[in-house]
């Protein structure tokens, strides 16, 4: 059963078809501006960048800097926007973002990553792990203390962490504190109940997710495949261990919900330290209705476990 307050929600949310991107890309950036609560936060001050690219172009980032009394380099979150890898922008996730900085006490950046189908699979992987780099190569100047960076993202977002984080390892940088993957998206295959039955769940059904790893993957995708294309699918990394501890929130109303349980059994059995967050009467990125009580407690946990990380 859904919890009442986040049953009143969902009806009045349309359900966004990402097969038909333009349209898609237009509704989720309605919602985004109708679910902002108030204007920005006094307590963190944000300001556009960009960060160069390889091949001279360049890759938006935003920062969001809390006003504290702190002394010396701040923590750092980089967090990554969902959208089924097609749709969102730097504005996404703001209010997230600017929750993280003031209550976590974090130098959050979002990261403007290039989205499928116009640039699929590896481009937004392949930007993601270019902010970090660039952002931890910068931190003095940028007022960041790199023993305590963590790296997080919702749904889509979940996916280009995770395989950001595993691609960063070993980069001769100390070790990413964190990774908190927010109803993450993990499994290409979609081999697991709830990805292959829940067709008529909120916001995101098996339709979707179908339609999602197609665009993101174009002709190399079908479900059930073997293997998939290196750091695409988190639930097919070869080698998890290589993973920071993980923060690991699903909901029982989510496609993503098993595939997210079997992740973080995988992650343990690698020796990795996950902490496991099911919220059973939530459904997939509730966590973004911030005026509901189980939204709130949602955002608190993930709150905390920044603290945590960065203590």
């Amino acid at each position: 059963m859904l919890d009442p307050e986040l049953a009143a929600m969902q009806v009045l949310m349309p359900r966004i078809d990402i097969a038909e991107v333009a349209q898609a890309r237009a509704t989720e950036a309605a919602l985004v501006a109708n679910m902002r609560l108030s204007d920005h936060r006094p307590d963190v001050e944000t300001t556009d960048a960009v960060v160069p690219r390889s091949d001279g172009t360049h890759l938006a980032v935003r920062a969001y800097r809390p006003r504290t009394r702190r002394r010396g380099p701040l923590p750092m979150l980089l967090f990554i926007h969902g959208g089924s890898f097609v749709t969102g922008d730097l504005n996404t996730e703001d209010t997230r973002c600017e929750i993280y900085a003031a209550e976590a006490e974090c130098i959050v950046f979002a990261v403007d990553y290039r989205l499928a189908p116009e640039n699929p699979f590896p481009a937004g992987l392949d930007d993601c792990l270019t902010a970090l780099v660039h952002l931890r190569d910068q931190s003095d100047g940028l007022g960041i203390d790199n023993g305590r960076v963590a790296i997080g993202g919702l749904s889509a977002g979940g996916a280009l962490a995770s395989g950001t984080a595993i691609r960063s390892s070993g980069d001769g940088r100390p070790a990413l504190v964190l990774q908190m993957l927010l109803f993450p998206v993990l499994d290409a295959g979609l081999t697991t109940h709830t990805a292959r039955h829940y067709s008529d769940t909120p916001v995101l059904t098996h339709q979707t997710l179908r339609d999602m790893w197609r665009l993101y993957l174009g002709p190399r995708w079908s479900p059930g495949q073997a293997s998939y294309p290196i750091h695409s699918s988190p639930a097919h990394e070869p080698d998890v261990s290589l993973s920071p501890p993980t923060y690991l929130c699903t909901a029982g109303h989510d496609p993503l919900r098993d595939e997210a349980l079997e992740h973080a059994q995988r992650l343990m059995r690698a020796e990795v330290p996950v902490d496991l967050r099911q919220y059973a009467r939530g459904f997939h990125s509730f966590d973004s209705f911030h005026a509901t009580r189980l939204g709130q407690a949602a955002i608190r946990d993930q709150v905390e476990a920044l603290r945590a990380a960065f203590s």
